[in-house]
């Protein structure tokens, strides 16, 4: 009995001078193991969302979470005016934003990469934004309506921000990561 294999999945080529799918890619085969994995990656992804949208409840309003991020800040930086613990307050509060949405990208760009047959990275990308700018248009219109929150066209820039700059270190990554081509080894 050998060591078990490990299912992989080949990326195809989408440089900037390939206009179309590379021919020799093969979508992997559907496996119970493959299938698993695309049903907990988007179960983390959809998790993830249910964890914003929380997050994007009165609960979590300024009002709420203000004297415990005070007493924090106040504890790990004593001397503190007003003024600047209150900057420091709404930059914690909007990197929250750009974070939670960069992890939200992340999450939904693997998990439609692993359920995309054909042209997986543009199809991942696209289904990522599309799902990271509804839920942020959807939380900012439901604070709208709140009346301890405030729905703001600039935190929905936030999250696409915090998706696209996710996204974007995602691709880049991984392009480094790749093992060298055989033509390129051959040339080297």
């Amino acid at each position: 009995m050998g060591a078990p294999v490990r299912e992989t999945q080949a990326l195809p080529d989408s440089s900037p001078s390939s206009s179309e799918p590379d021919p020799s890619f093969e979508p992997p085969k559907d496996t119970p193991a493959r299938r698993r994995r695309v049903v907990i990656a988007w179960v983390l992804a959809l998790g993830w969302a249910g964890v914003i949208w929380m997050l994007g409840s009165d609960s979590f309003s300024s009002s709420a979470t203000s004297p415990g991020l005070l007493e924090w800040l106040g504890w790990l930086v004593a001397d503190l005016d007003s003024r600047t613990k209150y900057e420091l307050l709404m930059a914690i509060r909007k990197s929250a934003h750009f974070i939670e949405y960069a992890i939200l990208a992340v999450l939904t760009f693997r998990a439609a990469l692993l359920s995309a047959p054909r042209n997986p990275i543009p199809t991942a990308v696209w289904v990522a934004l599309f799902l990271v700018a509804s839920l942020a248009a959807a939380d900012e219109a439901r604070q709208a309506f709140s009346p301890v929150r405030t729905g703001s066209p600039h935190d929905v820039l936030i999250d696409l921000t915090g998706g696209v700059l996710a996204i974007v270190g995602v691709v880049l990554v991984s392009r480094r990561m790749r093992p060298l081509s055989a033509e390129t080894r051959s040339s080297a």
